[in-house]
């Protein structure tokens, strides 16, 4: 595997920092290190990358606000300790700061993220890393999957957006296995959400759910920022979801990543069906995941006549374990309910959603249990890595980073609980 333009920069700057940092630290003996050269742009670029404002900055470095706008100016040095503290919020590596100027960051697959007028803010250091460690998991699962002489997946763009989604929802169905007595049988969202992992996992797509950057517990993941993200391959698809997200929109999630597998588009998104303004494959693949959880004749069939829309809107979305925003949504699509009480009704929810959300960050307890007991990891990749170590073709260490365990005991544990 050959390196990118972008690995050999940052090869470059780090080896320029090693230089640097011998000659341009000044010592004091027996003291403490003092300051080093980086340029006051980096040090904002660093900072903004973390999304701290220059009060949060001094706050964590334990200094004032005017030290900070004099790093940022140039006119005063940062000191070591607080630029490897710097980068270690800002999730770079230290030697980057030493560069001249800020690299240009991107995300490395198709952004559908909207945010209506105010446009797509920019990513954060938590989005690029997951990205990028889903990346890392999906390429060595792939050379794996070739290895071992696996056969590619026929499905993956197997579709354009020109294809009728009812027909795309019931080939899903057909590809994961999925039983419609058996889904809707789900005791509850989690049962059901469940069922579906374990059902896209045995068609070989690899599902994460996390909600957090790894194992860092420190570091959530915005579900205001992306919901999901998918990277289609023909041998490796993977869709991850933020486990930061409500569990009955998770499934929504789920199905609407899968979608994009079927055309063939990696992809990140954050809201998968309040917005209005979602690019054409989105609006697509909001179609395909509604006509897969609410099928129009299921649907019709639990809307009871003479009865609230509220009260059909509750009944339904706990029978077919989804979000009542995409009840809502769907009710409009089948004339159930009119323009004018969609409206009211999706105000009304975003309101609830919002003050709900408001409560979990005011009580926040970290992650949710389940979704770390269950899903940080795709169930086939890790089976593969322990299948890997376990026959002493892989190093513990490897293993370790993949799986994001500390130690063998660690790695032990999680076979365990796969049944390995």
């Amino acid at each position: 595997m050959g390196y990118t333009n972008d690995d050999i920069y940052h090869i470059k700057v780090i080896v320029y920092h090693w230089f640097l940092e011998s000659v341009s630290e000044r010592k004091i003996w027996g003291g403490e290190v003092m300051e080093t050269i980086i340029n006051g742009t980096m040090i904002r670029w660093a900072r903004e990358r973390a999304r701290l404002s220059p009060e949060e900055l001094a706050e964590k470095c334990k200094t004032n606000l005017e030290t900070v706008h004099k790093w940022e100016s140039g006119e005063r040095a940062i000191t070591v300790t607080n630029a490897k503290h710097l980068a270690k919020l800002a999730l770079i590596p230290y030697g980057l700061l030493f560069a001249d100027n800020p690299p240009e960051e991107k995300i490395p697959i198709a952004d559908y993220r909207t945010q209506g007028s105010a446009g797509i803010r920019r990513p954060s250091p938590e989005l690029l890393e997951t990205i990028d460690d889903a990346r890392l998991k999906q390429g060595w699962y792939r050379e794996y999957l070739i290895s071992e002489e696996f056969s590619p997946h026929d499905y993956i763009g197997k579709f354009d957006t020109d294809a009728d989604p009812e027909c795309v929802a019931q080939e899903i169905k057909h590809v994961l296995g999925v039983d419609d007595t058996e889904y809707y049988g789900c005791k509850d969202w989690e049962q059901a959400f469940s069922y579906l992992i374990n059902h896209a996992e045995d068609a070989g797509i690899t599902v994460i759910v996390n909600s957090t950057l790894k194992n860092n517990t420190h570091r959530p993941l915005d579900v205001e920022e992306f919901r999901g993200f998918v990277l289609s391959d023909s041998y490796a698809p993977l869709v991850f979801i933020n486990g930061k997200d409500a569990k009955a929109a998770r499934m929504f999630t789920l199905i609407h990543e899968i979608a994009h597998l079927f055309i063939g588009e990696s992809g990140v998104c954050d809201d998968t069906i309040a917005g209005t303004g979602a690019v054409p494959q989105e609006q697509w693949c909001n179609q395909v995941a509604a006509e897969f959880l609410t099928p129009k004749d299921r649907f019709l069939q639990l809307w009871k006549e003479g009865e609230s829309a509220d009260s059909n809107l509750d009944s339904i979305r706990l029978r077919l374990k989804v979000s009542r925003l995409v009840a809502i949504f769907r009710a409009y699509q089948l004339n159930l309910i009119s323009y004018g009480e969609k409206q009211e009704l999706v105000s009304s929810e975003m309101t609830r959603i919002a003050a709900m959300k408001k409560k979990q960050r005011d009580t926040e307890g970290g992650p949710d249990h389940y979704v770390i007991k269950r899903f940080k990891t795709g169930r086939n990749l890790a089976l593969a890595v322990i299948s890997e170590v376990k026959a002493n073709r892989m190093l513990y260490r490897d293993a370790f980073h993949l799986l994001g365990v500390k130690n063998i005991e660690g790695l032990n544990t999680f076979a365990g609980t796969l049944g390995y």
